[in-house]
Formats: C-alpha cells, structure tokens, sequence
C-alpha cells in the first residue's frame, strides 16, 4: 500500500500545533507550581505582621501591610516564569538572526571542499541532485570534520536560508546509495518544513532549562543526589534552592515534549528517504552501519541538550522510552524490512572496510573506551549513591562484573573477543552489560561496580576460581592498571580472600606504606610528608618502628600493583584490626570537603578489604538508574 505522505503531513502539522500549545500550557503549570509554592508563604507572613481585629489607623496600617506583601507574592511567582518566557524569546531570537551556516558552524560544521576532496565532491553532488528532484534551492553543504560517527542535520535561518551538515563518518563509511539515504531523510525535514519548526522547539527547550542555571543542568546529568526520574534527591538542596523540585519537573516536561514532537518528525523524514532513493536496503545499510560502529566504541560528540532532536542519529538514548528523540536503530532497520544482531556484526565491519579500501583510507580499528573524567564532589554525596540499592539488579552479575574490567581494560572489546580473553558462555550477556556501562556515566558506573563487588561475596568457591584468572588477564592486557581497573581488582580479591585472624603487629609495614599512599594521593596538599605524619599520630593501630615518608607515583601501575601486594596482605588481619584500621581510613577522607571519582573508587576499595561481607539489610529507597533497564539488568524479583 502506498504511503499517503499528505495525509501523514496533515496530521503532523496538527501534532505541532498541539505541542507548540503545550509549551503555554508547561508555562502556565510552571505559574501554578510557584504559586503554590508562594501562597502558604504568605498566609504566614500575613500572620505574623497583620493585628487580627484591627479599628482605626492599625487597619489602615493592615491594608497596606496586605497589599506590600501581595505585591510581594505576585512579583516572586512571576520572576522564575518570566525568566523561562525570557530565555524562550532570546533564543527563539537568536535563532531567527543567524543564518543557516552560522548555526552550522555553532554546532562545529564547516564548509565541503569539493575541489580539494573527492568525497566531498560526491556529497555536493548528491546535494545538488536531491535539490532538483525535491524542487527547492540547494542548501549550503557542511562537513563536521571531527566526528567519525554516522550522523547529519538541516538547519533554517534568517533570509530562509538553508545548510545540510553530514559527518566525515557518514561519507567515509557511506556508498554512494547509502549516502544518497541519509541526504534525502534530511530533504524530508526540508520539506516538511521541520527545520524552522526545530528552531522553534529549541527556543522552547531553552525556556524550560533555562529555569535552573547551568550548572543545575549538568547536575540533572552527572550529580549522584539527582536523577531525572527520581526527584528525591533534589530534597537535600532546599535551602540552596527552594524551587528545585519544580526546576525538575519542567526540565523533565521539556525533555518529553522534545521526544513527543521530534519522534514522530524522525520517522517521516526516514519515509521522505525511501520515497527519493526508492531503495529501502540503502536506508537500512546506512543505519546498519552507524549502529556497527557504535558497538565498536566511535560514538560522537555529545549535542546540546536543546539540539540533539535535529540529527539523523541521537546515539545518546535515555533509559525511558518516552524520552527518545528518535526511535531505536532497530526499530528503524525493522520499520524497513531489514534486522540486525550480534551475529550480523562481522559482515557489516566488513562492508564499511570495502567501503573504506576502495578509497584508500586505513581499515576500520576498533575504538577503546575514552579515558574516564575525574570531577569532584562532595564525600557525602558519594556515601549516599553507595549506600542506594541498585534497582533494577544485573541478573547475571558475574558476566556485568566482566564486562566491567572488559570496559576498563584500555582495549576495545571486540579486541578482547578476538584474543579469547571473554568466556564464551557469557560472550553475549558480557557485550549487553558493557553496551549498557559504556553508555552510563561515570558516577552510575561506580555505583554499579560498588553492587557486583559486594554481589560477589555471594559466588560460590568454584566460581570465583574461574573467574579469577580471567580477570587478571583483562586487567594485564594491556600492561597498563588504570585507577579504576586496581580499584575493582582491590575489591575483587577482597571477595576471594578468607582473613586468617593474624595480628597487625606483623603487619605493620603494609599498614605504613598505606598511609604513605593515602598521603600522596591527593594532588591538592600542599604537604604529603605532614598528612602522612598525621596519618601515623591517629592512628587507631599503635605503630612502632615506621619508615620515612617517600613520595609515591600513585598513578603508575608499579605502585598500583603494589597497593594490591599490600591491600592482600591487610585482608588477612583479624576483623577486629581491620575495623580499627577502617577507622583512621575514615577519618582521613572526612577530613577533606570534596574528594575526586578516582579517590573515591579507592577509597571504596579499601573499605571492601578492611570489611567482611556485606550484611543483609532492609529494603531502602534506591537510585533510578534509568540506563540499567536495558536487556541484560531486571529488576529484582519480588517474594
């Protein structure tokens, strides 16, 4: 049956109008949320400074006292929506003064170069060609030349001016048809006139996050007291800002009316893309290929919040449904006719390589795992991820714990597959979890290496003595011992070592060289030697004779091999040495406002050492981690 595209845009312009009045309708719940938020305060204000029962010049007095606090009250309720309806006009103004190009070049595009590069040449081409067949003037044609992903976009400016963006990923690993597939979903947002209407819904987004400045943006991101889903945490912030629930809920609104509206566009644009190629295999080739080399670890950069509906591909999906700004790549290579799957992988790297040969460029390697940031945060915001249950629950931990070194490794995994490092009963489960870790972010990771450490008390003796050595070689691969990698393997081996009840006494040396670690860990102090001292002087564990403070390299792997050396040798120690020694641990990072990721994955290292396996415990709230809903993690089972 053929597909009756005006019928299609009928309804979508409808679907538009409908979602250009939701942003009036978040604004006005916006106004209403405040105003509750505000009216309760003036009631209580109106107690305190208004007599009840007033006669005479004390009532004139009352009346003004009530009109200065309403006037008070309607300025504080209009404020924060008058600065989402400012920044909604500011950037909808922005956005209707530059041109196309402008805002091409603001997204990191710059102009093809047709006579210089032969690739490019094509591209213009097929620009042109599409051009002429969708009846519309050619658009400006942009390269971003640092991203080696799959990936494109059209923009609208002032003047009704036009750009096309496509990446230098798409047209080194694209034919000539697969190209042309990509360049047509954009003329099909051309042509349906989503571009000015992108433009309009990014004036809007701007709106709704702009109600919380910048950083508590980043914070809905990356801070482990907030998720998107789960507003609880916004709680311990009150008196920092007291609007913070409300900041959430709209940055939320904003997040579904930017998937609602740009969900049902995507779609379209992919059936504007086989009307023009009449070839749906190319559609599906180029999709195929972009989820080929993002399983081999090329993912691009990250778009901004309020642009990302705009692209051919959002690689960065959230973990509900409803947020998506595109639907899956499966579920656009299915729409078409085509599958894909693991098994596919392998041919599909192959064609992107012909691909690549038959232009002379380097075959296709896989990418590793980009270093891990290290920000900074508060220690007890990480207490409070750590002690979060994990829901929902790997349901195969020993193949997430895996797939947790095999992340950390510095090696791309289908490296370590092609090396036989992985097992080949968990081989699938592994590539789901380590999918599923590598699109988490860092402060989620710590929290789901936290749970599998503490879940592997539980693996029974035979288990471990399997998994063991597969461990160690993921981590020796690659002769280096990243912080994160010595980490886990600190708290591994705290779960594969029974303590033998030996005094500290014969221990002292190791306790000493810990202390000397500690103290040359932070790169902050000014006086590792004096920390070091102080770290002997409170010592819950008496010490005799302590050698001299040496500096220590604690990011090289020769020192980080010898920390595990010394952390075996102190899971050996009596429980009751242990605990003391946990405290002086604790009272060493308490000392310190913020600590960073990496001292942080240490430091929960080394309680794993110094402690027994974790009670059980009652259930408690948890952290909603959204991208662990993915095949592969459940949520626990309920008895």
């Amino acid at each position: 049956m053929p597909t009756r595209f005006l019928d299609k845009h009928r309804r979508a312009k409808r679907a538009s109008r409908r979602l250009h009045l939701a942003f009036w309708l978040g604004a006005l719940v916006s106004y209403l949320c405040y105003l509750i938020i505000i009216v309760p305060l003036f009631i209580f204000m109106a107690a305190l400074f208004i007599t009840p029962n007033a006669t005479g010049p004390d009532a004139g007095l009352n009346n003004l006292m009530m009109l200065v606090l309403f006037g008070v009250a309607v300025i504080a309720v209009f404020l924060p929506v008058f600065k989402l309806l400012k920044a909604y006009n500011g950037r909808k103004r922005e956005l209707g003064q530059q041109s196309a190009g402008e805002q091409a070049e603001a997204l990191g595009g710059s102009l093809a170069r047709p006579d210089d590069e032969p690739l490019e040449n094509r591209y213009v081409n097929l620009v042109a060609e599409l051009s002429l067949a969708a009846g519309i003037p050619a658009p400006a044609a942009y390269v971003l030349r640092d991203d080696d992903s799959i990936n494109a976009f059209a923009l609208s400016g002032a003047g009704d001016s036009l750009a096309l963006a496509v990446s230098r990923g798409a047209l080194d690993n694209l034919t000539r048809d697969e190209l042309q597939a990509v360049l047509g979903h954009e003329f099909g947002h051309i042509e349906n006139g989503d571009p000015a209407l992108y433009n309009r819904l990014s004036a809007m987004l701007a709106g709704y996050f702009a109600t919380g400045s910048r950083k508590e943006q980043e914070r809905l991101y990356t801070d482990p007291d907030t998720q998107v889903l789960s507003l609880s945490g916004l709680s311990d912030s009150a008196e920092k800002d007291q609007f913070g629930i409300n900041i959430s809920i709209l940055y939320l609104y904003g997040r579904l009316l930017q998937a609602a509206f740009a969900r049902r566009r995507e779609a379209m644009a992919d059936a504007r893309a086989v009307q023009y190629t009449r070839d749906p295999a190319a559609l599906i080739g180029a999709l195929q290929k972009a989820w080929a080399l993002q399983q081999q670890g090329i993912h691009p950069r990250r778009p901004p919040p309020d642009r990302s509906h705009i692209y051919f591909i959002n690689y960065r999906r959230p973990g509900w449904r409803r947020l998506r700004t595109h639907p899956t790549l499966r579920e656009r290579i299915r729409t078409w006719g085509g599958n894909i799957s693991n098994a596919d992988l392998p041919a599909i790297l192959a064609r992107i390589n012909a691909c690549r040969s038959s232009r002379a460029a380097t075959p296709l390697r896989p990418v590793a795992p980009p270093p891990e940031p290290n920000p900074t945060y508060p220690l007890a915001a990480y207490d409070r991820l750590l002690a979060a249950e994990l829901r929902p629950a790997p349901t195969d931990p020993a193949a997430a714990l895996l797939a947790i070194f095999a992340y950390h490794s510095g090696t791309a995994l289908a490296d370590l597959e092609r090396a036989g490092l992985l097992p080949s009963e968990r081989l699938f489960t592994c590539r789901r979890a380590y999918d599923t870790i590598a699109q988490s972010e860092p402060l989620l990771r710590l929290a789901l290496t936290a749970h599998l450490s503490r879940a592997a008390f539980a693996f029974d003796i035979a288990e471990k003595r399997c998994l063991d050595p597969i461990i160690r070689h993921l981590v020796e691969h690659d002769g280096q011992l990243s912080r994160y990698e010595l980490a886990a393997f600190i708290a591994w081996r705290a779960t594969c070592i029974t303590g033998r009840g030996t005094d500290y006494r014969a221990h002292e040396a190791d306790i000493a060289w810990l202390y000397n670690f500690l103290a040359c860990d932070d790169p902050d102090d000014p006086n590792p030697q004096a920390t070091y001292e102080d770290l002997l002087e409170v010592s819950a564990l008496p010490l005799g004779q302590t050698p001299a403070w040496q500096p220590l390299d604690t990011g090289s792997s020769k020192t980080g091999l010898q920390l595990c050396h010394h952390c075996e040798a102190l899971r050996r120690l009596a429980p009751i040495f242990r605990r003391y020694l946990l405290i002086t641990l604790n009272l060493h990072y308490r000392s310190k406002a913020e600590i960073t990721l990496q001292q942080a994955y240490l430091r929960f290292a080394l309680q794993q050492i110094l402690t027994g396996p974790p009670p059980p415990q009652k259930r408690q709230r948890g952290i909603n981690i959204g991208f662990l809903r993915r095949v592969g993690f459940s949520p626990p089972s309920r008895t």
